[in-house]
């Protein structure tokens, strides 16, 4: 990237790439539904069907095999399991059979071919299944003894009918994309940042001893599981994003895709700085021997307050993560800038105590609630400002 060169905070960056070493990258998943169920059990009934009537030998019970392990949730991962499965099978029973008609069954040549299986499945790029499938493969060559080319292909085909009947079932009908479970996820983790803002002010409040040296205050345990929810809501705004890819159910939700990954992004971006919030707080307040300028009953209102302008620009509980009522925020956040500024300026003129400190945790708050007024805002804008750290 050229030097000065900025990247637009639009929330691409969150969103996965859809290459083909991601589609190789693909897992099984477990089972979710009574739909997905029933469509798994339907799709090895048929595989099973169509191997054993295409396949001349007991080969066939490979097809359903294959079916019952590529069923996925989504097109996406149903794709990319087929396309494991199928490579994985294909090079290990080729490259075993290669080396069974050479040397024959031994203890050696077993020993030999297991090594050569994993040290070639630890450099391809595929998921941990993909790659234990290669020295599966090899070690269902050599159960065989000596097998004829004619079966090694007979089962690679009948895997590659199992990974087709799968992707077939997947279309039949394909599955409708859930955006609401994403939306939940990120509800809940607006409404942990929002909820721990009220409990820093509350705790504040509440404490009237000064902590030990060791003890952290009860909101620091709080404000570190907010990177689980952070964790949460990107891994279902991906599982979003491949529920809709190669999913011709999901057209009309893509346009939509954007969006959630900048919401996801400037949230997340205020759910760090809210977190160094709170590490300030615990650093700085109730502890011997450190009189913060900004007292503690003036900071634990001005929490409140940010919580409040949080519930304005990012939704109440239960609603969806946007403003609510933007002229309202607007005003609230002018005035709580203005508020901001006054008491930095009387610190820094007329108070005693840890001045640059209660400076800084001032500029934090301003941070956030310029961070929540703009969260609205269109990618690019002059007065866009979100940042990680």
């Amino acid at each position: 990237m050229a030097s000065g060169a900025r990247i637009p905070d639009d929330g691409r960056e969150i969103l996965p790439d859809f290459r083909v070493t991601d589609v190789l990258q693909q897992r099984p998943e477990p089972f979710r539904s009574p739909w997905q169920v029933a469509r798994i059990a339907v799709a090895v009934t048929v595989s099973w069907a169509v191997g054993y009537w295409l396949s001349p030998s007991s080969f066939g019970i490979f097809a359903p095999l294959t079916t019952l392990m590529v069923v996925a949730t989504s097109p996406w991962s149903t794709w990319g399991l087929s396309i494991q499965r199928v490579v994985s099978s294909g090079v290990g029973v080729f490259l075993a059979t290669l080396w069974v008609t050479w040397v024959g069954v031994t203890w050696w040549s077993v020993l030999i071919a297991m090594v050569a299986a994993l040290v070639l499945a630890s450099r391809l790029p595929l998921s941990l299944g993909g790659q234990f499938q290669i020295p599966t493969s090899v070690l269902f060559v050599f159960a065989l003894g000596q097998v004829t080319w004619e079966q090694a292909a007979w089962r690679v085909l009948d895997v590659a009918i199992g990974g087709a009947v799968g992707i077939l079932a997947i279309y039949l009908p394909p599955p409708k994309p859930r955006p609401e479970k994403f939306e939940v996820s990120l509800q809940s983790y607006r409404d942990h940042i929002l909820d721990l803002l009220e409990a820093i002010a509350r705790e504040i409040r509440e404490q009237s001893e000064p902590l030990g040296a060791d003890v952290l205050h009860s909101f620091v345990q709080d404000s570190r599981s907010l990177r689980g929810d952070a964790d949460v809501a990107r891994q279902s705004l991906v599982a979003l994003a491949e529920s809709i890819t190669l999913n011709p159910r999901g057209r009309g939700y893509r346009p939509l895709l954007a969006e959630d990954a900048l919401r996801l992004r400037r949230l997340a971006s205020i759910g760090v700085h809210v977190r160094g919030i709170a590490g300030v707080v615990n650093k700085d307040y109730d502890r011997q021997w450190i009189y913060p300028a900004l007292q503690e009953s003036t900071l634990a209102d001005l929490l409140d307050e940010l919580a409040v302008l949080g519930r304005l620009a990012l939704g109440s509980p239960g609603m969806p993560v946007r403003p609510e009522a933007p002229e309202e925020l607007s005003v609230r956040a002018g005035a709580f800038d203005t508020r901001l500024r006054s008491l930095a300026d009387h610190i820094v003129n007329d108070s005693t105590g840890e001045v640059l400190e209660s400076v800084s945790l001032l500029g934090r708050l301003e941070f956030v609630a310029d961070q929540l007024e703009g969260f609205d805002r269109l990618p690019g804008e002059a007065d866009d400002r979100f940042e990680d750290d």
